[in-house]
């Protein structure tokens, strides 16, 4: 304040218009000024001074950020803590989970436990021939681990047993280990195989680590190994099933060096092929637990020209190691070629595969065509095979790109079942004609039998004698018996050879069965020169058995005058003749060379009649006569009265001819018959 002016800071804190009155005394005067002044608030954000209401929420610029609820830390918190341990436990739990299965013993198999048959030594890795077994066979371990069906056991170590662990086929690979210790190598293996699942990779079950029984247990195919399947002739595989087996191949490769898994020793006898025809790899991973048995197989080139061809030149000359992509790739090109030529690589070159390491087999002369046996891009499937076997190691195609070179090459590729079922379809329909084909051979034959069979004898008795049956005598009431014989047989066979009799006699009797056949007769059998001859049996036919005894008789001594001796041409051929009818029992005798025999008396009557006749002449006895005379057909000449041995005397009648006036016997008058004139025998 100074003498002339002086100011004063006069705040008000009330808001609103507010007088201001200033008091002046001036000596004894006294004065006031009055003022009125609209107070507003001196609050201003903005202004650094965090006063009177202003606050964290209205001015953070002037009070700064209001600190967090307890809400919101919550539910910021709780989120991040619980992503935090989750996150931490599963880190730990998969560790776990890694330890876990990494000492996890559940796949350690006891070898009691493997059920199993016969042995079959297959070469490395290959399940082909495993033979047949029963399931329920026990058999000792000795034997099931040194017993082979035809081969040597020891001149290869890997073999494969068939066997049944836990109710279900596996197959069993032996290691040939004399010392074998579980170590943290194998284990790492073990899960590292457990973890690996792919359709066409043949399934790890287990093993057996007790000495010296080690073995690693594999799902079991059926069909066997690709090599014995390409080298069997009699299945019929067409380029969409080669290809669809090289496919598969790439497919498991592929997997395998996605997970860093090299196989090293990849050829066919390690690619089985499942119930599904679908071709799997086996034999991989696993080099520590069966590194005994390795080290024998992939050094032993000397042993086997088999691996040799298999394994790329840059392992056998030592500069890689033949767990490498490109090695298994090298091997996969001598797969191509197998299942392009369906052949044995070696053949007869194994000499020089020992000892040249860059030997290759030859490319294959693959057809061009639209049939199933046609390669249907044999330029690509060429130049695969090229690529693959590349000296280049770095020129090798990976996996994935042979996968990729196949499916072009079979673009409208079907699956294995379906191509199985199309070549069922057409094996079935070509089967189909096979059968018909033999089926009308069958009936042929079977008409051939019939024929032979019902010719010795009846087809009734033939047809219950086939089904098991026993064929019962028969009697019949009547029937006509007809024999005959050569006049001077006896001399005519002393004057010929057996040969010339036999040949004579065939020929004779040949001629005789054709004409029979014309008639409703049965021919018994033939005994020397006599030939034995019924109607009515087995058939009943009436009465009209003695007409057509009586004609065939005829027809019979007709066709002698015309006949000629084979070795006697200029000799006229005699047969007598002689008929009876009366009743015959007919029935089969014996079950070795079983024949039809008539018996009773009628039979012996007729033989009488014919060793009473005389040459080229027909003797009938009265009981035929009169049948005969019945039937008014054939004209009679009563021969008279014989003393017949056996029976006495008898009237017989000569049979000379047949009426060619024929009328039939119910329209015509009975004619008087001849008074017989007795004659002597």
């Amino acid at each position: 304040m100074t003498q002339k002016y002086w100011t004063s800071k006069v705040v008000l804190i009330h808001v609103g218009v507010t007088s201001v009155i200033a008091h002046i005394k001036i000596g004894q005067m006294h004065a006031a000024l009055e003022a009125k002044v609209l107070v507003v608030s001196a609050q201003v954000c903005g202004d650094n001074v965090c006063e009177l209401e202003e606050t964290c929420l209205n001015c953070p610029a002037d009070c700064g950020i209001c600190p967090m609820s307890i809400a919101i830390k919550v539910a910021i918190g709780l989120p991040v803590a619980l992503f935090s341990s989750g996150f931490i436990f599963t880190m730990v739990w998969l560790q776990y989970q890694k330890q876990k299965m990494l000492w996890d013993e559940s796949w350690i198999i006891n070898y009691k436990n493997i059920i199993f048959g016969r042995v079959c030594y297959m070469g490395v890795g290959s399940t082909t021939s495993l033979q047949r077994f029963k399931s329920n066979s026990s058999v000792s371990r000795t034997t099931d681990v040194t017993i082979c069906t035809g081969l040597n056991t020891s001149i290869r170590p890997g073999f494969i047993q068939p066997g049944i662990y836990d109710g279900r086929m596996v197959a069993v690979k032996h290691i040939q280990n004399k010392h074998f210790t579980l170590s943290k190598t194998i284990r790492k293996e073990v899960k590292e195989v457990r973890q690996l699942d792919h359709p066409n990779l043949c399934k790890f079950i287990g093993g057996s680590v007790e000495v010296p029984y080690v073995c690693i247990i594999t799902e079991h195919c059926p069909k066997g190994s690709l090599s014995d399947v390409l080298l069997n002739d009699d299945i019929p595989i067409n380029w969409g099933f080669r290809l669809s087996f090289a496919t598969d191949i790439a497919r498991g490769m592929s997997y395998l060096h996605q997970h860093k898994v090299f196989h090293g020793r990849l050829h066919s006898r390690n690619c089985v092929i499942d119930d599904r025809w679908v071709c799997k790899i086996s034999d991989y991973g696993l080099t520590a637990y069966r590194r005994e048995d390795f080290d024998v197989v992939s050094n032993g080139f000397n042993c086997g020209d088999v691996n040799h061809i298999y394994c790329a030149p840059e392992v056998l000359l030592g500069s890689s190691s033949n767990m490498t992509p490109a090695a298994d790739v090298y091997s996969y090109s001598m797969i191509l070629v197998e299942i392009a030529t369906r052949s044995d690589l070696i053949s007869d070159q194994a000499e020089g595969v020992r000892m040249d390491v860059m030997w290759r087999p030859p490319l294959p002369e693959l057809k061009a065509g639209k049939a199933d046996t046609d390669c249907p891009s044999q330029g690509d499937y060429c130049e695969l095979i090229k690529k693959c076997w590349c000296h280049n190691v770095t020129m090798r195609p990976t996996f994935e790109q042979v996968k990729k070179m196949l499916d072009k090459m079979n673009p409208h590729k079907v699956s294995p079942v379906d191509m199985m079922m199309n070549l069922m379809e057409k094996y079935s329909k070509h089967l189909e004609a096979i059968v018909a084909e033999r089926t009308q051979d069958l009936l042929q034959e079977k008409q051939k039998t019939d024929r032979l069979l019902y010719s010795m004898l009846p087809k009734p008795v033939a047809d219950d004698l086939r089904q098991g049956r026993t064929a019962e005598a028969q009697s019949f009431s009547n029937a006509t018996v007809y024999f005959s014989d050569i006049v001077g047989f006896t001399q005519l066979s002393g004057a010929s050879t057996p040969y010339q009799v036999v040949n004579f006699l065939n020929q004779l009797y040949t001629t005789f069965d054709d004409i029979i056949d014309n008639y409703d007769v049965y021919k018994v059998e033939t005994i020397g020169d006599a030939y034995m001859v019924v109607s009515g049996v087995p058939k009943e036919n009436g009465i009209n058995h003695a007409g057509e005894i009586a004609s065939m008789a005829l027809d019979l001594v007709s066709v002698c005058h015309s006949f000629k001796i084979p070795h006697k041409p200029n000799t006229q051929l005699k047969i007598r003749a002689g008929i009876h009818s009366g009743p015959v029992v007919a029935g089969v005798v014996g079950t070795k060379m079983p024949r039809y025999c008539l018996f009773g008396d009628t039979v012996n009557t007729a033989s009488r009649m014919e060793s009473t006749s005389e040459a080229l002449k027909i003797q009938v006895s009265g009981a035929t006569a009169d049948l005969l005379h019945t039937l008014r057909s054939y004209v009679l000449t009563c021969r008279g009265t014989l003393n017949v041995k056996g029976k006495g005397e008898m009237t017989t009648w000569w049979l000379e001819a047949k009426r060619d006036d024929y009328t039939d016997p119910l329209l015509r008058a009975p004619e008087s018959r001849e008074v017989p004139v007795p004659v002597s025998n």
